[in-house]
């Protein structure tokens, strides 16, 4: 009987630290901006870029529009070598960026950068509405 409970403790012990390695590793995990954002638009098909920046003070807001296509792959260049981490929350900065991507003039996709750490991205035409919308943290980029 002895023998019997050691490898039921054995076992129990073996499969509660299998779920806290995987719980750590799956929090652990990045994603490219790319994966995250651009997986369902067409990247030639993106007409125009559009930037709104906005201070602590809300009346301070200036606006960019980006059409020319050689810019435009460049500012998505830039955006899909950045690694992402899922996160719960956004905290507030004094300094965001709106981003609207669009596509043959209709919006695909809106991104809220607060400050240097989390960016919001929401996807126009979301095939699942439940991840239509993600926070994540940047790790990297």
């Amino acid at each position: 009987m002895k023998i019997q409970k050691k490898y039921v403790l054995s076992f129990i012990i073996l499969f509660v630290v299998i779920v806290v390695i995987g719980v750590i590793f799956a929090s652990k995990t990045t994603i490219t901006f790319k994966e995250a954002a651009l997986g369902q638009v067409n990247l030639e098909e993106i007409d125009t870029i559009e930037v709104i920046k906005s201070d602590d003070n809300s009346t301070n807001e200036r606006k960019i529009t980006v059409s020319d296509p050689k810019v435009i792959h460049q500012i998505l260049n830039e955006f899909s070598q950045v690694q992402l981490k899922k996160s719960n929350s956004s905290s507030p900065s004094s300094d965001s960026y709106w981003i609207t991507i669009r596509s043959k003039q209709e919006r695909k996709l809106e991104l809220t950068i607060l400050g240097e750490k989390n960016i919001v991205i929401y996807k126009y035409n979301s095939a699942n509405p439940k991840n239509s919308i993600v926070s994540y943290e940047i790790v990297s980029g």
